[in-house]
């Protein structure tokens, strides 16, 4: 096989320049938590993103006047409340046992919060009709809708 010197020059600067062109791609920064696409990521942040969604499980239920009462329970146990973590500088001071010690604390107070939600939300839906319990349902399935 006869490959001419011009041939090998084009196909090594072609890969030559593929290959430094992902390089700067690669080294592109993350995007910030302010530019973030997503709704929660926008001006208002999560607490926005929540009471729009709430609003509009709200309006689809239908709910009547008794199941009022519970709804407004329901949203004060089940709103987002953040968690405080370390500062990264924390997290280079510490031993790895002392690593994994925090992140366990950070996981069981998720875990009793995560407890306290699951709790709220079976109190409330308890509360509503067939109907309703559908509508409720599908509002949360979005996060389980490929499996």
């Amino acid at each position: 096989m006869n490959i001419s010197k011009l041939t090998l020059s084009t196909i090594l600067g072609i890969s030559l320049s593929v290959l430094l062109s992902n390089s700067v791609l690669a080294n592109e920064k993350m995007v910030s938590k302010d530019q973030c696409r997503h709704s929660w990521g926008k001006k208002g942040g999560y607490a926005a993103h929540f009471d729009n969604r709430m609003s509009a499980l709200h309006t689809a239920l239908q709910l009547t006047t008794a199941q009022e009462a519970s709804w407004t329970e329901f949203l004060n146990k089940i709103k987002p409340v953040k968690m405080e973590a370390p500062a990264p500088q924390d997290w280079k001071n510490m031993s790895t046992p002392d690593r994994l010690d925090q992140r366990l604390s950070y996981m069981k107070a998720h875990e009793i919060k995560m407890t306290e939600h699951a709790a709220a939300v079976r109190a409330f839906y308890d509360t509503l009709t067939q109907d309703q319990k559908g509508i409720f349902d599908k509002q949360f399935q979005t996060h389980y809708r490929n499996s």
